[in-house]
């Protein structure tokens, strides 16, 4: 059995540094080709997102409350609440700096983030708008509903957020070349360091608890799937700075193993 742990901490960590590295392409090419429209875009629909991240975990807290759930439960969502006004507040900031009290054109922008209560989609959120962030969301509720393991199903649902750290990451090597840049990897930074926890330390956690070799390989194919569609979400929320031939090869590469590995998830450093 330990082997098998082992095999938990080693192999999936090996997919998301790999992941890590895929996630690096998508940003680099989003830098290569900057603009306003494109930093204004992803910007305002991260802040969304941030936004529907707090009202998430604050229902959690809510309805853990309400149900009398044990009191380190509840003062965890009041804790994830908090670190995820801390990632809004410092997104909208720099979106309002660059707005610079012009009125933000992306369409619907606030409707990014509205996810529903029990996952998946919110009813304002458009798959007209974005598609690939609609069916990411859709995809993570489906993979976790669908397995029959609970051990899988709290790796779908750990990775689902602890995936976020690798973007993150990436974003904060960006070169700080302009103003911009300058305060959005010190941001991105910050974001990074706090979503540690939820990333490879969740893995290691997740290793010790695993009960055979069929659980690790549907876990590891799971896993897989939902960075490929992460992919394509991240894409779109930069306006697509790789094409899709580009995409098609990124998530080839990225499946077979062969993009660059990134010592993230593996090091749980950043």
């Amino acid at each position: 059995m330990a082997s098998l742990n082992n095999r938990v901490t080693t192999e999936l960590a090996g997919i998301m540094d790999h992941f890590t590295g895929a996630m690096d392409e998508v940003v680099r090419a989003y830098a290569k080709k900057r603009n306003r429209n494109r930093d204004i875009n992803w910007l305002a629909l991260q802040t969304a997102k941030e936004y529907g991240a707090i009202r998430t975990h604050a229902r959690n807290m809510l309805n853990q409350a309400k149900n009398m759930k044990p009191i380190e439960e509840i003062k965890k969502s009041a804790h994830d609440a908090t670190e995820e006004v801390d990632h809004y507040y410092g997104y909208r900031q720099i979106l309002e700096w660059c707005l610079d009290g012009k009125p933000c054109a992306v369409k619907k922008w606030w409707d990014y983030g509205d996810f529903a209560e029990k996952g998946g989609a919110g009813p304002k959120m458009k798959k007209s708008l974005w598609p690939e962030h609609v069916d990411y969301l859709e995809m993570n509720k489906t993979l976790a509903s669908k397995t029959r393991s609970p051990w899988v199903r709290e790796v779908i649902l750990s990775n689902r957020e602890g995936a976020a750290v690798a973007f993150h990451y990436v974003m904060s090597r960006l070169p700080a070349k302009d103003a911009y840049m300058r305060r959005l990897t010190k941001h991105e930074r910050s974001v990074a360091v706090d979503e540690l926890h939820h990333g490879p330390e969740m893995i290691a956690i997740l290793a010790k608890t695993i009960k055979s070799e069929k659980q690790l390989e549907e876990a590891k194919e799971k896993v897989q799937q939902m960075r490929v569609q992460e992919l394509h979400q991240r894409n779109e929320q930069f306006l697509h700075p790789l094409s899709k031939a580009n995409m098609k090869k990124l998530e080839k590469n990225f499946l077979a193993g062969t993009t660059k590995a990134i010592p993230l998830f593996s090091t749980g450093k950043i």
